[in-house]
């Protein structure tokens, strides 16, 4: 497990959880960033990224156990806007550590979500 007094915001993934479709929303500083409209929603007018077992769909888990964003250099403002140590990361630590642990494990094993166990 990560230690919360570990702040590498690009391995942690914590803030990346979050329980709803409408988590990361693209502000008008996001028009011209390289996000693809696929791994976006629109809902009611606006648009937000992607949500996929409970994160954000494009939280990759990488061989090793780390987890990473797909779009790190094109992530939305209110990603960017998330600062490592922050009241908020601190927060993110606390309450969904445990979700990116599992994560972590999992991408560790080598095993994939869903996939059955002989």
């Amino acid at each position: 497990m990560m230690a919360l007094t570990e702040f590498d915001c690009t391995q942690c993934g914590a803030c990346c959880f979050g329980g709803h479709d409408r988590y990361i929303v693209l502000l008008e500083q996001d028009t011209n960033r390289n996000i693809p409209p696929a791994l976006t929603n629109e809902i009611d007018g606006r648009r937000y990224m992607k949500m996929q077992n409970g994160h954000c769909a494009q939280l990759c888990a990488a061989p090793g156990g780390q987890l990473n964003c797909g779009v790190y250099d094109q992530r939305p403002e209110a990603c960017r806007a998330f600062r490592s140590g922050s009241f908020e990361c601190t927060r993110a630590r606390m309450h969904r550590m445990a979700q990116a642990d599992a994560m972590r494990i999992v991408a560790g094993s080598g095993i994939m979500p869903g996939a059955e166990v002989a």
